[in-house]
């Protein structure tokens, strides 16, 4: 009889030892960031997947427009090409991304109001560089290549373009469009010397 008695309370130590880690587990796991989806930039053979910061994703809704401001501006670790004239510049985001939808910036300029829900798009840098230097030439002056800020943006479920295109100032254009962004990615372009 004792050794039955025996074999149960190890049974019964180790199974609370079991339940007790599987709890210490789950708390340990709920109380790390969920990753956010990557964005995928490559030029030539250099190639950056990366998670957008921390802050810089809101998981299924959407970044305050302050916060949308400050992750346009940012520096943190963003990845650096540098380009040459004929180069191609390509972008591939995770299913996530392209299942809302996501807008494409360069040095703020929005390439296109709809949004690509394609997880791979191509781009000639030629023509980034060529539509930078029509907004920005002065007259009289000669073309000069600048450094490019490329964003990516996944937009929500609410994003209406028709809603952001007829706003009556840039102060709510800017708050309609940065307030239907869930995520931010950024990438640097940069001319070859």
């Amino acid at each position: 009889m004792t050794a039955f008695a025996t074999k149960r309370g190890r049974r019964a130590v180790r199974t609370t030892f079991a339940a007790g880690t599987v709890s210490l587990s789950l708390l340990a796991l709920s109380g790390c960031q969920e990753p956010s989806p990557n964005a995928h930039f490559t030029l030539g053979s250099a190639t950056s997947s990366r998670e957008t910061a921390d802050d810089c994703y809101a998981h299924g809704e959407d970044l305050s427009v302050d916060r949308v401001r400050e992750c346009l501006d940012s520096d943190e670790d963003v990845p650096v090409f540098t380009t040459q004239a004929g180069d191609t510049f390509r972008i591939g985001v995770d299913p996530e991304i392209a299942d809302t939808g996501w807008l494409l910036f360069f040095n703020g300029l929005l390439y296109d109001a709809n949004p690509f829900t394609t997880t791979y798009q191509t781009f000639d840098v030629d023509e980034i560089q060529q539509r930078d230097r029509d907004r920005n030439q002065t007259p009289g002056t000669l073309p000069e290549a600048s450094d490019i800020r490329v964003v990516v943006a996944q937009v929500g479920e609410d994003y209406d373009a028709e809603e952001i295109w007829s706003s009556s100032s840039q102060e709510q254009y800017e708050e309609r469009l940065f307030g239907s962004f869930e995520g931010v990615w950024n990438a640097d372009l940069e001319p070859e010397d």
